[in-house]
């Protein structure tokens, strides 16, 4: 009996130290909205802005503008970005199709081969922040977004 007990023992042990930690390339996958957006550092001041988005849009009744932007990221390496803009009643939509990959905490996201963006970013298993710099206009940008 005594033997049974430490199989068992060694057992729970074992499965305890063989569990690991999300990979941020499973974690990712799904459909994420945006809530903030921050650009901050631009050349041009008028550049800056702070975005608060609700249920993955940023609104502004006074101009009669909607921004929402949302992603899906799939399990075998593609995304869609989606962005839909209505000013003054018109609306437009802009998908953008890519592969993405993740090594450590940078993100690369290629809409093509040869046009890729890589970012920093950091994953929970709600929250998505991503940090990048736009190399024209000095924009340092911090987007957050949630599934």
């Amino acid at each position: 009996m005594k033997h049974l007990q430490i199989v068992s023992l060694f057992i729970i042990i074992a499965s305890f130290l063989s569990c690991k930690k999300d990979d941020p390339a499973d974690t990712i996958v799904g459909n994420w909205k945006t809530t903030k957006l921050v650009s901050s550092g631009c050349t041009d001041p008028e550049e800056n802005q702070n975005l608060t988005f609700t249920d993955g849009c940023y609104k502004e009744s006074l101009l009669q503008v909607s921004i929402c932007i949302s992603a899906t990221f799939s399990e075998n390496g593609t995304y869609t970005l989606v962005t839909k803009t209505t000013f003054f009643g018109a609306t437009e939509t802009d998908n953008i199709d890519g592969t993405y990959s993740i090594s450590g905490n940078k993100i690369t996201l290629c809409e093509t081969p040869s046009l890729c963006e890589v970012s920093d970013f950091t994953l929970t298993e709600n929250t998505l922040i991503l940090n990048s710099k736009d190399v024209d206009s000095s924009c340092m940008s911090v987007l957050t977004m949630v599934k």
